[in-house]
């Protein structure tokens, strides 16, 4: 498995259980927080990998 793919992967779980925590948490200030920043990640790496296939 290429290095970068499984890199990908990892960052991706990680954005989907601090969503899943945040979604969870979603009462206390810290909940929408994790929210964002587990969406975030989760985009970052799509992004990631399109600019890398386009060749930017």
């Amino acid at each position: 498995m290429d290095p970068i793919l499984k890199s990908g992967l990892i960052i991706t779980l990680v954005g989907l259980v601090m969503l899943i925590v945040g979604f969870t948490r979603r009462e206390s200030g810290s909940g929408p927080v994790m929210m964002w920043a587990g969406v975030t990640t989760m985009i970052g790496v799509v992004v990631f990998y399109i600019l890398r296939n386009l060749g930017i």
